[in-house]
């Protein structure tokens, strides 16, 4: 039985294990994937557990994304742009570090037919899960309209984002007014915030007093703790289509499964597995 890892500092509340064991079994592959707490001091060891053969492959989460990186011997184009690795899988006798969170938004966008390209997008946030975000709808031709709490933070990820896309990327602060300016002319609205996840579920960026702008369609939010958060209950209660954001984690992991297996799962077997592992959690 080979071995796949998520690492972490704390994993303890993933259901990446259940999700993905739970396609490995559909397909009858000899794999069985589980959840590692690893410190900062121990990620060179750790990578050589793959290195060595003991572990087949890797999914690495926060605060593990950059740190990974030294130990490589190679990035796909994806993780080099974001500077951060989410999956480690094996070229020969090589160690690849790839980014499959861009893949996994893009195809949850377009699943749902929240697709856009070329056109304006608002997003809020200027963390990691912006990063890709933007990053995978500016290779659409998209502009972005990122409202950040820290404004120097979001500066620095525009200068990134325009040098690895050419593309145009606009700073917009939290205020009312300049939230109601930065949605003009969109259709999507994305939150890439923490704000409204479990326990803090009656939070949301978009400020009460900020109307929809006719134009806007669509609201997604990487948030998925709770299943219906506020950003996107009020949406929906104007009538906006609205989902969150646990197909992203669904298709991420489909990709970093078929970058370790080279099968591709049942993206219905993941997503039905992730549901009812959430489900048990906030339960328990």
């Amino acid at each position: 039985m080979k071995t796949l890892v998520l690492i972490g500092q704390p994993v303890s509340q993933s259901v990446s294990p259940p999700m993905q064991n739970a396609a490995l079994r559909a397909l009858d592959l000899p794999f069985h994937y589980k959840a590692v707490d690893v410190d900062v001091a121990d990620i060179e060891a750790t990578v050589g557990r793959i290195r060595s053969g003991e572990w087949e492959g890797m999914n690495i989460t926060s605060p593990h994304k950059r740190n990974v990186m030294p130990y490589l011997d190679a990035l796909t184009e994806t993780a080099a742009a974001m500077g951060a690795v989410n999956t480690i899988f094996r070229d020969g006798d090589q160690l690849i570090g790839d980014n499959t969170d861009v893949g996994g938004v893009m195809a949850d966008l377009q699943a749902y037919g929240f697709d856009v390209e070329d056109e304006p997008v608002i997003v809020f946030g200027a963390g990691g899960s912006a990063r890709s975000v933007a990053y995978g709808l500016m290779k659409k031709g998209c502009e972005i309209r990122m409202v950040a709490r820290t404004r120097a933070k979001a500066v620095a990820l525009a200068n990134d984002l325009r040098q690895s896309t050419g593309g145009r990327i606009l700073i917009f602060d939290t205020n009312p007014t300049d939230v109601g300016q930065a949605a003009l002319g969109c259709r999507l609205a994305i939150n890439c915030t923490p704000l409204g996840m479990t326990p803090n579920i009656h939070s949301t960026p978009w400020p009460d007093v900020t109307k929809y702008p006719r134009d806007l369609r669509y609201c997604y939010d990487l948030v998925y703790n709770p299943a219906k958060t506020l950003f996107v209950r009020r949406a929906r209660s104007n009538m906006l289509k609205a989902e969150t954001g646990l197909g992203m984690l669904v298709y991420q992991g489909a990709l970093s499964f078929e970058r370790w297996t080279g099968r591709t799962p049942n993206i219905d077997v993941m997503r039905s597995a992730a549901e009812a592992a959430l489900a048990k959690k906030n339960n328990d």
